[in-house]
């Protein structure tokens, strides 16, 4: 799975693209421990490239969020396509982690909770 990043002050976006399953979990961790060490407090998932979206893939969601939340960051959702949107549903993942139709919503709603 490919992942781009784009870094904002305190923002670190990735723009996923393909299937976030199983197979994806070590790259994607990779970059989240990255943008850890390097202080962002918000990651901000593009998930407008992904059509699919795995136990796996929520499982490392939701095991991030805790890791960011305890540093007083967090980790958003943007733009998920309607079958990924009835996945995370399903597992009421938007409860957990918030979701937006745009990347500037997410940053601009980091920006209002500081």
């Amino acid at each position: 799975m490919p992942v781009m990043t784009r870094e904002y002050p305190g923002a670190f976006v990735l723009d996923l693209a393909g299937r976030f399953d199983s197979s994806a979990r070590q790259e994607v961790q990779t970059v989240l421990n990255r943008a850890l060490e390097a202080g962002s407090h918000h990651v901000v998932f593009n998930l407008a490239g992904v059509p699919f979206i795995d136990s796996a893939a929520m499982g490392l969601l939701a095991l991030n969020h805790e890791k960011f939340k305890q540093v007083g960051g967090r980790i958003s959702l943007v733009n998920p396509q309607p079958e990924v949107r009835l996945i995370l549903d399903m597992a009421a993942m938007p409860k957990l982690i918030p979701s937006y139709r745009t990347i500037e919503e997410a940053l601009a709603s980091e920006e209002k909770s500081s």
